[in-house]
């Protein structure tokens, strides 16, 4: 009577273990938002446009600053996790990670305005899409280990769109390489070529985190 007295009191106090998934959907959810301005912004012209989308690429990493603030917040009051803690720790800080990055794009652009993107760079802007789609897929089934055959497929997935940045990007490099001889203009497309590239590995680093908290529950 008085161990289910106390399992009682702790249950209320303590934050449910379903809380984390709600709060990684929503953390995925601002990651898809986010990729999905950055791949507007890559074909606008219009400085209006332009400066107004970087506004709303900013609210949303703001807004994902605060979901992994209360994932880590829930961590630190939760007794029971539904997987082990540094595994919460990684994916949160790898969602938080690919948002941050997809803001930095827009930072470094600013400087030089709406139609700076090239080609590639936009489409890269449809692969950053494309992954966080596909995270914010594989996140969604997490709670539940019968989805684990459909999970591990995702995050091969994952790994195909993570190659087929590359090699975007690489082709991208190439042209700038051959086409430019401003240094200027050299060295600021490399870098926005590099941050796109990171956000795409920031993707594969999810779902390779999800892949290892999924196989060591089969």
């Amino acid at each position: 009577m008085i161990s289910r007295t106390l399992g009682g009191l702790i249950a209320a106090v303590t934050p449910r273990s379903d809380n984390f998934f709600r709060l990684f959907n929503d953390l995925a959810a601002c990651t898809v938002r986010g990729a999905k301005l950055l791949a507007q912004m890559t074909g606008v012209q219009d400085a209006a446009a332009f400066q107004e989308l970087f506004v709303q690429i900013q609210r949303t990493e703001s807004e994902a600053d605060g979901v992994t603030r209360n994932i880590f917040l829930t961590l630190h009051s939760s007794f029971i996790t539904p997987f082990d803690r540094w595994e919460i720790k990684e994916l949160a800080k790898a969602l938080d990670d690919m948002i941050d990055y997809i803001e930095d794009i827009p930072q470094h652009s600013k400087l030089y305005g709406p139609g700076s993107f090239t080609p590639e760079m936009a489409a890269l802007g449809q692969i950053t899409v494309r992954a966080a789609e596909k995270v914010q897929e594989a996140v969604a089934l997490l709670s539940d280990m019968k989805n684990a055959e459909r999970i591990l497929k995702i995050c091969q997935e994952i790994g195909g769109i993570e190659s087929e940045a590359d090699r975007v990007m690489h082709a991208g490099m190439e042209r700038l390489f051959a086409e430019n001889s401003d240094a200027r203009k050299l060295i600021r497309d490399k870098e926005l070529y590099d941050l796109f590239e990171e956000a795409v590995d920031r993707a594969e680093d999810v779902a390779d985190v999800i892949h290892g908290v999924v196989l060591e529950r089969l």
